[in-house]
């Protein structure tokens, strides 16, 4: 019994210690961002610039009291306006983890949140590769999870021109179409071959 009234005080102690450690003063409370193209700041909460890696690594980095604005020198005002909308939603409502393997044939069995399958369906796809390479720069991982997802289930069910076409690739030359099928002949193997 001598031993429950120490257990206690390294019980109390140990909450306190950790309640000191995450209350950090030097946080800032809010943090700004700007996009490349542009002059205009988005502020948006510490707590949901978190979700972003490479801002938590700049900060870890080079202390900001927030009233600098991080400058994003691969992602432009539009782009970045949809990333602060989706970093504050995420905030307040977390997307569910997308599983894999997947658990759905469709985009809308697979993402549940309607949020989150509205926030995607309403983008033009020149906006989803744009938010794509943005959360891949930033590290968002569950933007850049729904933006890989949104991509995969465009390009499901295409034919190589409708692929190119989405993808905005140059069409091959036949001499570099035939380095293509040299170098990289598993791509153009039929399963089982």
């Amino acid at each position: 019994h001598t031993l429950c009234p120490l257990r206690h005080i390294l019980i109390v102690l140990t909450r306190q210690l950790n309640t000191t450690m995450s209350d950090d003063e030097n946080e800032p409370t809010t943090v700004k961002l700007r996009a490349n193209d542009s002059e205009r700041d988005f502020e948006i909460s510490f707590k949901a610039a978190k979700e972003s890696g490479f801002i938590m690594n700049l900060l870890d980095a080079t202390p900001n009291d927030g009233s600098t604005a991080i400058e994003l020198q691969r992602v432009e005002e539009a782009t970045l306006e949809k990333v602060v909308e989706f970093l504050i939603h995420h905030m307040e409502d977390p997307m569910i983890e997308i599983p894999t393997p997947l658990e759905g044939s469709t985009f809308e069995e697979i993402v549940t949140q309607e949020w989150y399958r509205r926030f995607m369906k309403e983008l033009e796809n020149p906006m989803v590769f744009d938010l794509l390479t943005a959360a891949n720069y930033m590290q968002i991982k569950p933007l850049l999870e729904l933006a890989c997802l949104t991509v995969t289930f465009e390009l499901t069910g295409k034919n190589a021109e409708e692929i190119r076409d989405i993808l905005n690739l140059p069409m091959l030359t036949p001499e570099e179409e035939a380095t293509a099928r040299q170098e990289h002949r598993w791509i153009f193997e039929s399963p089982g071959e």
